[in-house]
């Protein structure tokens, strides 16, 4: 294999420490210290290896040293330098490796309109990780259905801190990279119950993309087992499992026409004390995701829901009393969709603004949690009520 040699600055900036914890990770193992170096060895087939690793990189042949240690690497890993370099970088990284597995396709290919989906699908799941891990931080309990308008820090985090790296070989496959240090102050104090100490919220998010993505993988294998059998959805929701990850993971796969695989790489600078197995993600599996997200909206309805239409019945007992009203409409995040009959209870004030408008015949906009109980739709625990004025 012809090596390619790294440039000097490249080299210059690694310390001693980055490279001992990609050692370590490797296999390597520390032999013997001499005064400028460290004697770092590994076991091969047939014989030991061992290479020096210099301590201070104010050694005027600091570069040599390590351009040395970079080669041997090579000859025994069987690639580039500039990979293995690549590698070290990436120790402060959690890096998530999203393997497509398209039929009859060579070997780092894939269909443009499946690519796209992908890469949107892994936003999605981003957006669903990101907040989950912040109403975990705030101390809230995340929603087996998450609201469609997310908090501004969720975007903000996705639009910082989380890169899409270089497509890897092997069928086709995407990778995710979050860096865990920031610039941004982040760690979180330690509470009464010893959470949250120290950790970044980088890896928070990060430990909720596979988790959410594990808890769905799980519950999708309960229902694959047990046709018909939907409860694993609802008892996983409290590992992060929502209708959304379900929908993402679906989408992923177009729907099931693309298998794939998920894998979590942590960052060697903050250790998980659990592996991240591959997920594979098989069509009957999928399947199963797309019944647990109905399944899963269906029995916790929707956040933050806004649902446009016209009241068509209005009830109350006292007079100047709240009340109840029938409002004929649409989620208006979903304006295809078939018009639904939505049961809502409003507030004194809101039921005369809303009585006024449906005089007028002018549509309303109730914003709330969409629940469904047997065969009826309520809006519960309203937060908005608008009316939308009549335009010439």
């Amino acid at each position: 294999m012809t090596q390619k040699q790294l440039p000097d600055q490249a080299l210059t900036s690694l310390s001693p420490e980055l490279l001992r914890r990609y050692l370590d990770a490797q296999g390597w193992y520390l032999a013997g210290e001499q005064p400028r170096a460290e004697v770092w060895a590994t076991q091969l087939a047939d014989d030991v290896m061992d290479v020096l690793l210099p301590k201070d990189p104010r050694l005027t042949d600091y570069v040599r040293q390590l351009r040395y240690l970079f080669d041997t690497l090579a000859l025994i890993e069987n690639r580039e330098p500039s990979a293995i370099l690549r590698d070290i970088g990436l120790a402060q990284t959690d890096v998530h490796y999203v393997r497509l597995l398209p039929e009859g396709l060579a070997s780092g290919t894939v269909w443009l309109s499946e690519g796209s989906r992908a890469v949107a699908s892994l936003r999605d799941l981003f957006i669903s990780a990101t907040y989950r891990a912040t109403t975990w931080l705030e101390n809230q309990q995340p929603r087996p259905v998450e609201p469609g308008r997310k908090p501004n820090q969720v975007y903000e985090f996705l639009s910082r801190r989380i890169l899409l790296g270089l497509a890897q070989p092997g069928s086709y496959v995407l990778t995710a990279e979050v860096p865990l240090n920031s610039g941004v102050p982040e760690q979180l104090p330690l509470d009464a119950q010893g959470r949250y100490g120290g950790i970044p919220l980088a890896r928070r998010v990060s430990t909720a993309f596979y988790d959410g993505a594990a808890a769905a993988y799980m519950a999708a294998e309960h229902a694959a087992t047990n046709p018909g059998d939907l409860s694993a959805f609802a008892e996983h929701a409290e590992q992060g499992l929502s209708a959304n990850v379900c929908e993402a993971l679906a989408d992923l796969s177009s729907h099931g026409k693309v298998p794939f695989e998920l894998r979590a790489a942590w960052a060697n600078s903050l250790p998980m004390d659990r592996p991240a197995g591959i997920l594979r993600f098989e069509p009957e599996l999928i399947e199963q995701l797309q019944l647990g997200a109905e399944y899963l909206r269906d029995r916790f309805g929707r956040q933050g829901v806004s649902v446009r239409g016209f009241v068509t019945k209005m009830e109350r007992g006292p007079t100047t009393g709240p009340g109840s009203v029938i409002l004929l409409g649409r989620p208006e995040d979903q304006p295809t969709s078939r018009a639904m009959r939505v049961h809502v209870e409003l507030t004194a004030l809101d039921y005369d603004r809303v009585g006024r408008a449906h005089l007028d015949g002018q549509e309303v906009v109730v914003q709330g949690d969409l629940e469904r109980s047997g065969n009826r739709w309520h809006l519960v625990r309203v937060q908005n009520c608008m009316v939308e004025e009549i335009r010439d």
